[in-house]
């Protein structure tokens, strides 16, 4: 008995060794040759005909957001899973990263090690085969084994920035998740972006839109009255791609989104 426990406890050790120096040695570095070399014209011209908000920004703010482009291909690993990565997936994975925190120039997203890209839908065990039923899943922040992982399906990231206005865009609303986990909990309250002071009004006006959401009376789909993450999510959507259109239709919460964000894109336009 004594013998099998210590076989198990051996087993347990090299494990952990393993998975240790996977994380500590094997988590990639930044590329300091990407960010020696000047921006690449062909990410900027995938910019310029992809990404509208990158689009409406003046020229030395664009200067900037290049720059945060390249910084995070540098840094982050991005992977294709039986689909094979382009520039424009690398520059609009980067791109849905910074437009949320394009107020906040230091922000790296410490916890994001990987962003993987399927080619489609999947379900919530990641699976993607023919046989598997609900492949209904665009996007989700890994957890478990999976944690420091974005997984998002291509094609619907790739629709999402297609030079159009739209109010859904599946890398953005995967980012925000990340950005509200960053305090070790994904509940609504990005405590990172928060003043404490401004906790309560938020959960109030969140609780007011659910309602009208519920009885049809808001054009923020249903899919925000999951939880007050997922609400935070699908609301700063709305407010990076289609700025106008919700400035004018939710004065309020827009208002909401420029505190929490510290910008308004609505301006950019």
């Amino acid at each position: 008995m004594q013998n099998i426990i210590f076989i198990f406890s051996l087993i347990f050790l090299i494990i952990s060794i393993y998975l240790v120096y996977s994380f500590v040695f094997k988590t990639k570095k930044a590329n300091p040759e990407i960010l020696k070399k000047p921006f690449p014209e062909n990410f900027r011209k995938i910019l310029e005909q992809r990404v509208l908000y990158y689009r409406n920004l003046s020229p030395e703010r664009k200067k900037e957001f290049e720059e945060r482009v390249k910084q995070f291909i540098a840094d982050k690993k991005i992977t294709g899973v039986d689909t094979e990565i382009t520039d424009t997936d690398k520059v609009l994975v980067a791109a849905s990263a910074i437009i949320p925190m394009f107020a906040f120039p230091y922000y790296k997203y410490p916890n994001v090690k990987e962003v993987l890209l399927y080619p489609h839908s999947f379900d919530e065990k990641f699976q993607t085969s023919d046989q598997v039923a609900g492949k209904n899943v665009l996007g989700m922040v890994g957890d478990g084994f999976m944690n420091g992982s974005v997984v998002l399906s291509r094609p619907d990231l790739e629709k999402a920035f297609d030079g159009s206005r739209h109010r859904e865009n599946v890398g953005i609303h995967e980012f925000i998740h990340l950005i509200d986990k960053a305090d070790g909990a994904t509940d609504g309250i990005p405590e990172i972006l928060f003043d404490h002071s401004y906790v309560l009004p938020w959960l109030k006006e969140i609780k007011k839109e659910m309602a009208k959401i519920k009885t049809g009376k808001s054009d923020i789909r249903p899919y925000a009255l999951t939880n007050n993450a997922e609400f935070l999510a699908v609301v700063s959507e709305y407010f990076f791609d289609n700025p106008e259109k919700m400035k004018s239709r939710h004065p309020e919460l827009y208002n909401d989104m420029v505190k929490i964000f510290n910008q308004d894109p609505e301006k950019y336009v």
